[in-house]
């Protein structure tokens, strides 16, 4: 078998090869990278916040049941909106708690004040409350991790066998979380 190409055979093939071989089909390209970076910081939350606050208003309440004129030992608990005081920190932080005076307080001792009279009360950091939370105590809250770290905090009140004026007896303890 003989094959013959003749010129017009060829020229055709050109044509319609350099048909398909049309500019739109050869783009050229060149490429790049975009950087992308965030710094992110340590951060301390209070009781679910989802954003750090430089005031984080009222963590919570620690309310004594109701007594009559005297009484002995009466217990509250911090509660707040979550119950417990709860801290979430950046991984390998050492966040601080510090608990202040309080409103009331003279010579060491806090107190609730209610119409010029008032009543010591103590914090603590235990439910036997045998470690007391001094005026301006730091209390180390260990190294955080991806859990929020639960700071209970305990109260005693006690009429000291006097008879107390009927009111209702109030105090505000500014707390500090430092990291």
């Amino acid at each position: 078998m003989t094959v013959r190409y003749t010129y017009s055979g060829i020229a055709a093939a050109i044509a319609l090869g350099g048909f398909f071989l049309s500019p739109a089909s050869a783009q050229s390209s060149s490429s790049g990278t975009i950087g992308v970076s965030l710094v992110v910081q340590n951060a301390c939350v209070v009781n679910g916040a989802n954003s750090v606050q430089s005031n984080v208003g009222s963590i919570g309440n620690i309310a004594f049941a109701d007594q009559p004129g005297i009484f002995g030992d009466v217990d509250g608990e911090l509660v707040g909106s979550l119950g417990a005081l709860q801290v979430l920190c950046s991984p390998g932080v050492l966040p601080e708690l510090t608990i202040g005076s309080g409103d009331n307080a003279a010579s060491g001792t806090r107190y609730m004040a209610s119409a010029g009279n008032s009543l010591p009360y103590r914090l603590y950091t235990d439910a036997q409350r045998a470690n007391e939370i001094g005026i301006g105590q730091r209390l180390s809250l260990g190294t955080a991790t991806t859990d929020p770290i639960i700071v209970p905090i305990f109260a005693r009140v006690n009429s000291g066998g006097n008879v107390v004026a009927a009111g209702t007896y109030t105090d505000t303890v500014l707390v500090t979380l430092s990291w």
